[in-house]
């Protein structure tokens, strides 16, 4: 176990820094994001900390995998460089024992970034959801300038006032218009209340005293309508959709029919193979000889690492958008990086002259 233990050692070190190291460059980064809607009014300035605190928590899932990935090979390629590798194949010792570390080590980050994923995340996101979601629904007139166009929902809807009135929450002289293909829907009307946002997300607001025109840009098929009170909901935001589905505990994902939280359920679950798929790609992939150069060999660790996360996004979206069955789903996604692992441990051509199994 002296040697399991030295080898997990030298991983520890490098892995605890550059987590360290990217967990700090990410703070640095979604604190200037959320300060600057903070400025622009999107959030309040009493929610910044909360969300980036957050936003770390989420973005652990996919921080702590690749530091682990980049230390083991780190580690193990200093080890090779200075000829320790070397010398512990004289002694006898075997690349199963360096993997059987490794496993260790991963096995535990895998089962850490599980946790991350299946019950932190989307407690996070729930929490995340709930705070902007309240900051959106109150539709701040105020931030509404006079003349200017401000999008409602993601339907295209497009909604200009002239005149603002933020103490009886009404707009004036209001403009709506929103394209449909063949027809273009508009709406003026002298005012309109904006309703909050309702439980599914959606807005509605109520025009007064106005007229509506359905224009055929195909056509002579023009509708026009006069109004005393019309009252339109606005698509939800596609964006706090999706924010929703990351919410949702995972128990009740796994119970879910829809394809879309089939995916997303398969996501969580599978993040910790993914965890420990780079563990193990990383030791044949930190093989080198004492004077080898190392580029060529980060280039391949480069690709492993992308054909892993790459993979796995491209079958997510196609088991969310229907073009490939739930079963076996994600997890033909690892399959490549799960193939090339073994084919690299079998490689007697990567392995240095010396080395043992």
């Amino acid at each position: 176990m002296l040697i399991e233990r030295y080898v997990t050692a030298e991983i520890a070190r490098p892995f605890a820094a550059g987590l360290g190291i990217l967990t700090v460059v990410f703070i640095a980064f979604t604190a200037a994001v959320k300060l600057a809607d903070a400025a622009s009014g999107a959030i309040p300035p009493s929610a910044v900390m909360e969300l980036i605190v957050l936003s770390t928590l989420i973005a652990q899932e996919v921080l702590l995998p690749t530091t682990l990935y980049l230390a083991i090979l780190f580690a193990l390629g200093r080890m090779h460089r200075d000829s320790e590798m070397a010398a512990l194949a004289a002694a006898g010792v075997g690349e199963r024992r360096i993997l059987r570390a490794v496993l260790l080590i991963g096995a535990g980050a895998a089962l850490l970034v599980g946790l991350l994923s299946v019950q932190v995340r989307p407690w996070a996101y729930a929490r995340s959801y709930a705070l902007e979601q309240q900051a959106i629904s109150r539709f701040d007139l105020a931030n509404i300038r006079p003349g200017s166009f401000v999008e409602l929902g993601s339907g295209g809807y497009v909604l200009q006032a002239q005149e603002v009135d933020t103490a009886a929450s009404e707009l004036r002289s209001v403009f709506v218009q929103v394209d449909r293909g063949r027809h273009s829907q508009l709406i003026a009307a002298a005012r309109a209340h904006v309703h909050d946002l309702d439980a599914e997300g959606s807005r509605a607001v109520e025009f007064l005293d106005g007229y509506s025109y359905r224009l055929d840009n195909e056509g002579n098929h023009d509708v026009s309508m006069r109004f005393r009170s019309f009252l339109i909901r606005f698509p939800p935001e596609e964006r706090m959709q999706k924010f929703r589905r990351k919410a949702i505990d995972t128990s009740t994902l796994g119970k879910s029919a829809d394809i879309k939280d089939i995916a997303e359920y398969q996501w969580r679950t599978t993040t910790p193979l993914a965890t420990l798929l780079l563990a193990v790609l990383a030791v044949p992939l930190a093989r080198s000889g004492p004077r080898q150069s190392r580029s060529g060999i980060f280039a391949v660790a480069l690709l492993a690492y992308l054909l892993i996360f790459s993979a796995s996004g491209v079958v997510r979206s196609w088991i969310e958008n229907g073009n490939m069955p739930a079963f076996p789903g994600l997890a033909v996604a690892y399959l490549p990086a799960l193939l090339l692992g073994a084919w690299l441990l079998r490689s007697p051509r990567l392995r240095p002259s010396g080395w043992r199994r």
